[in-house]
Parts: structure tokens; C-alpha cells; sequence
């Protein structure tokens, strides 16, 4: 009886340990800067992946009727074209420091799934001399 309770103990902890690997394995979010990810071009090609950098100061189209945002973000001296499909998000301009989310085709765009606006500095603290 000691026995079955013991293994019957170890396999419900197996199992809690399992799911809490896989709880925290998921709820990790990794990204990649733009010239880490052309270091590791090969590997990332038609990949999901998260790519962190900073809007360009080129220039950013957006075509409200199609509901396409292209633009370009930049880090470390490399650039990367973004074509991303769905709304333009507030606070969105050139210098802003920006995570896509999505693959990079064979074409040469990264096709954005997701945009991620770091928070604007207005809601930074301020010193008060």
C-alpha cells in the first residue's frame, strides 16, 4: 500500500513539474535585435521571431484603405523593411523604439504580424531639481 501511495506521489509531481515547465517555457518572450538577426539570417529565414529596433527615419507609408503600414526599423547599422497588415498603432513615428513580430521572407521584408510600441516618454518619470 506504502508503495502504490509513493508512486502514485512521484507520477502527480512528475506531471506538475511537466506543466509548469511548459507554463514558463511559454510565457518567456524572446526577441532579437536587427543585426543579430542578420548575423543569424539562415536559421531565422520564414521563422517566427521577434526582431527589437527603432523606427528609421525614412519614410513610413501607410495606406489606411488597405490597412498597410510599411516602414523601416534600424539597430547597429542594419535596416530592415517592415510590411505589416492591420492598424496603425498610436504613438507609432521615426525614433520609436519598436518590437515586430513575424518572419522574414526571401524577399526581403519582414511581414509583421504583431507591433509592440515601447511606452511613449510622456509616461516617463521626470527629475525635479
Amino acid at each position: 500500500m506504502k508503495k502504490r501511495l509513493l508512486i502514485g506521489g512521484a507520477i502527480i509531481l512528475i506531471a506538475v513539474v511537466y506543466l509548469l515547465y511548459l507554463s514558463f517555457g511559454s510565457s518567456v518572450s524572446y526577441y532579437v535585435t536587427v543585426s543579430e538577426f542578420f548575423d543569424r539570417s539562415d536559421e531565422l529565414l520564414d521563422t517566427n521571431v521577434r526582431v527589437a529596433g527603432n523606427v528609421a527615419d525614412t519614410a513610413i507609408e501607410w495606406n489606411a484603405d488597405d490597412l498597410e503600414l510599411a516602414f523601416t526599423i534600424t539597430e547597429g547599422g542594419k535596416n530592415m523593411p517592415v510590411v505589416y497588415h492591420g492598424a496603425q498603432p498610436g504613438g507609432f513615428k521615426a525614433g520609436s523604439t519598436i518590437l515586430v513580430e513575424g518572419k522574414y521572407d526571401s524577399d526581403g521584408v519582414f511581414r509583421a504580424s504583431q507591433l509592440i510600441l515601447k511606452c511613449p516618454s510622456k509616461y516617463e518619470s521626470i527629475d525635479i531639481e
